[in-house]
């Protein structure tokens, strides 16, 4: 969870970290329809949205993949909220642009538990930044920084 123990770090700030978030549910997979159900049910795209749309990660690479593809065009600025369209656009588009991973663990041969993952690149300057004026945006999101040494998961 990003909280203040990142603050602690005392590595550069522009050490790379990944910020990332999970969540699934049971599904019936003999459907087709059952990663719907799950977009739907969970917070990922919630979450996702919240972290990209952030003042905090400009320019980040979903941003820049939803413009690349002209799927920001359909917003008219200050028409409604911006981090409500971004979530559903990454709903929609998630097939085609891979915003989130998805995984299925079988049960059997129609029932199953469904994972989706959303992992997000910043350094750790902007996470810095990002939790000392408003831990709220990435608060839900499990910190793996990168450091030469390996990778260090924040708990």
């Amino acid at each position: 969870m990003a909280n203040s123990k990142v603050l602690t770090l005392n590595f550069p700030d522009d050490t790379p970290v990944t910020l990332c978030y999970e969540d699934g549910a049971d599904v019936v997979h003999a459907n087709d329809d059952y990663y719907d159900y799950v977009y739907n049910s969970t917070g990922v795209f919630e979450t996702a949205s919240t972290v990209v749309t952030s003042l905090y990660f400009p320019n980040n690479r979903v941003l820049e993949s939803l413009r690349d593809n002209d799927l920001l065009e359909g917003y008219e600025r200050g028409s409604y909220n911006f981090e409500n369209f971004v979530c559903e656009t990454m709903r929609e588009c998630n097939f085609d642009l891979e915003f989130v991973e998805g995984t299925l663990e079988q049960y059997d041969y129609k029932r199953g538990y469904y994972r989706i993952k959303f992992n997000f690149p910043v350094t750790l300057g902007q996470l810095k930044r990002a939790i000392r004026d408003d831990v709220r945006a990435v608060a839900p999101l499990e910190v793996i920084v990168h450091t030469d040494l390996g990778d260090l998961t924040v708990n």
